[in-house]
């Protein structure tokens, strides 16, 4: 008998605990207001660059990648030199090693193309 109310009484507590687990994760949550002004737009409006300004910069930093991915593509270096700085051109598109690479890239051909005077 000693047995058969321990076991009811343990039943009934994980029941209790049980059902109040479950009713706290039903609770509604609170939704999160968007707000349309940051507090930076409120007070210094200059210095925040407009939605068509910031998606110009965006365009104009992919372009940026894509003829720096070409450039690297061509290069006469080794494969493990050339997944590195795939690598650092995604993670850092302006970074100074991607920007030498590219630059001695760039002068090679401009030498290339210029007829030399006599």
């Amino acid at each position: 008998m000693k047995q058969n109310t321990k076991t009811v009484i343990l039943m009934g507590l994980l029941l209790v605990f049980g059902y109040c687990k479950g009713f706290s994760q039903t609770k509604a949550k609170p939704t999160d207001k968007v707000k349309k002004r940051t507090i930076m737009e409120q007070f210094e409006t200059e210095y925040v660059m407009s939605v068509e300004d910031r998606i110009a910069l965006k365009e104009k930093r992919y372009a940026h990648q894509i003829r720096a991915k070409k450039i690297l593509d061509t290069l006469a270096i080794s494969d493990r030199k050339r997944k590195k700085l795939m690598k650092e051109l995604r993670k850092r598109p302006f970074s100074q090693r991607i920007n030498k690479a590219i630059l001695v890239e760039t002068m090679f051909e401009d030498a290339i193309e210029k007829p030399q005077k006599k």
